[in-house]
Formats: structure tokens, C-alpha cells, sequence
């Protein structure tokens, strides 16, 4: 949101107070608007909407993230997509990996990161089926932790320790050598 949405917030936010029997001081008014004022007006007017409809009690910035959440693809939807990949398109790898056109979907890189972090799609083809529930809590663990992680990243770069390298999968010892990652 810019300044000029500020107005227009504030009178949403004091409206949600007034509707649950809530007075708000002018610092939770910042605090309000300094949480969520990454948010575009439009976004946070619906979902403000959804909210006057389903929370019973004031709801705090938290209850706008979570929403923003909801929007966004779960780790049992991403291991479906990469399981079907792998199930279907594994007779057409080489040994130099997969072309990007292949890829599941390519916009969601916590899908790709995930894949890498339990072996790759070549792992998840080549489990055995009673044993692939296992590498899929594997990837639900690590896609969540991933997702998590780069939102902490993102809202609060300040904190994020910048030397922490990327997680890009397994990878051979003998390839790895001294890196500069850690320094």
C-alpha cells in the first residue's frame, strides 16, 4: 500500500475494532500498518472481507498472512505433481538430467529445491512403492521448510544469515571440494 491507502486502511482496521467491541491505540494502529503495508489495497480489502465474515475475534495481522497462505500451492499438491512427473516421464532422462521443458512446473522452484533435497525425480521413479510414502514426508518436510524459510527471507532480510548456501541436492564428495559458501 502507498500513503494516500493509509486513510482507507486505518478505516477498515478501526471498523473490524468497532465490530468486535475492540479500541485500538495509535501505536496498534502502526503496528497494523506497518505489518501490513507490503499488501496492495485491493488484496488486503478482500481479504479483510473474508475475515469480517470468519473471525470471531479482532483479527491480528497474522490472520491477513495466513490467508495469503492458503493462496499458495500445498506440499501434497507439489509431491503429486512431482510424482506424476517422475512416474511418467522418467524412460526419457539421460544421464544429463532433465531439459527445463519437462520440468512440473518451473515457476515453483520450492518444488524443484524439494525434489533435489530427497534425490532428485530419478529417487522418487526408482522407489520402491511401499517405501515411497517415505520420501514423500521427506519432501513435504523439506517444500514446507523451504517455503517457510525464503517468506522469513524475503519479509526480513536483515535478520537472514546471507551465508547460508542454497540447498541444491545430493551431490557426490568428490565434487565438492573447499567452497566459499561457508566463509
Amino acid at each position: 500500500m502507498t500513503p494516500a491507502d493509509r486513510k482507507k486502511f486505518l478505516e477498515v482496521v478501526v471498523g473490524f475494532a468497532e465490530l468486535k467491541g475492540k479500541q485500538l491505540s495509535a501505536p496498534a494502529l502502526e503496528l497494523y500498518w506497518r505489518a501490513l503495508q507490503r499488501w496492495s489495497l485491493d488484496d488486503f480489502l478482500a481479504a479483510a472481507e473474508q475475515l469480517v465474515r470468519s473471525c470471531e475475534f479482532m483479527p491480528t495481522p497474522k490472520d491477513f498472512e495466513d490467508l495469503r497462505k492458503a493462496g499458495r500451492r500445498t506440499a501434497g499438491e507439489a509431491w503429486t505433481l512431482a510424482l506424476e512427473f517422475a512416474r511418467k516421464g522418467f524412460d526419457r532422462w539421460t544421464d544429463g538430467g532433465i531439459s527445463r521443458n519437462q520440468i512440473p512446473d518451473p515457476d515453483d522452484e520450492f518444488l524443484m529445491r524439494a525434489v533435489r533435497a530427497i534425490g532428485g525425480f530419478r529417487a522418487i521413479a526408482m522407489s520402491n512403492v511401499d517405501s515411497t510414502h517415505f520420501l514423500e514426508r521427506r519432501f513435504c518436510e523439506h517444500y514446507e521448510a523451504m517455503q517457510d524459510a525464503d517468506e522469513v527471507r524475503e519479509a526480513v532480510p536483515q535478520l537472514a544469515c546471507s551465508r547460508t548456501p542454497l540447498l541444491s541436492g545430493p551431490r557426490r564428495i568428490a565434487d565438492s571440494g573447499p567452497s566459499d559458501d561457508w566463509r
